[in-house]
């Protein structure tokens, strides 16, 4: 079983969040430094950025051991975000949304080794984080996403029946050791990930 939480800024300082929290930005710092090569600042093992300084919501999720075991990051596009203010040459062309009902998706992160088991757990694991993009849409009124990722990324959200296109151009980048894109998500039933078949 598995539990998806999300952390808005309001709870931010309840102690139990507070650890939640500190594992949350150890996991980015394993994923995005350690595993991806990304250049972001560490401190502590921790990996956090300016975004994080802008009351985004986290939405996490553990396993029945209370391990976490992913995360993700939500900023609406109103306020500074990766996509227009750190990669905006993957817009490709096309002008960054700045909408309240269009947020971004970052740092999405899936641990690979938390729970020991084969990649085939993992890749529901992923299917579990992607649908909690609908959830927190629906609890929010979100009707589209933006987010910066990688080409592999991509397929597997393709593979799991997201509707989404590339932006711009279309054209990946090479970000960093990997090729990457801006996609635009709609929110709708394909969305809900393994709900709707």
């Amino acid at each position: 079983m598995r539990n998806i939480q999300i952390i808005k800024d309001h709870n931010i300082s309840d102690n139990k969040n507070a650890l939640l929290l500190e594992e949350m930005f150890r996991l980015r710092g394993e994923v995005f430094n350690e595993r991806l090569g990304w250049e972001v600042k560490i401190s502590n093992g921790l990996e956090k950025d300016n975004f994080d300084k802008q009351t985004p919501s986290y939405i996490t999720m553990s396993n029945n051991k209370n391990n976490l075991i992913g995360c993700w990051r939500a900023l609406p596009t109103t306020n500074k975000y990766m996509l227009k203010d750190v990669f905006p040459q993957l817009l490709r062309g096309e002008t960054p949304p700045e909408d309240s009902n269009i947020f971004e998706i970052s740092r999405f992160a899936i641990s690979k080794n938390r729970d020991g088991k084969n990649m085939a757990i993992a890749s529901e694991d992923t299917a579990s984080l992607v649908r909690s993009f609908y959830t927190f849409a629906i609890e929010n009124n979100i009707t589209d996403y933006v987010l910066v990722t990688t080409v592999a990324c991509e397929r597997i959200l393709k593979y799991l029946g997201v509707t989404m296109r590339r932006m711009g151009d279309g054209k990946s980048m090479q970000v960093g050791i990997e090729k990457s894109v801006a996609l635009w998500i709609k929110v709708d039933d394909n969305l809900n990930i393994g709900q709707h078949h």
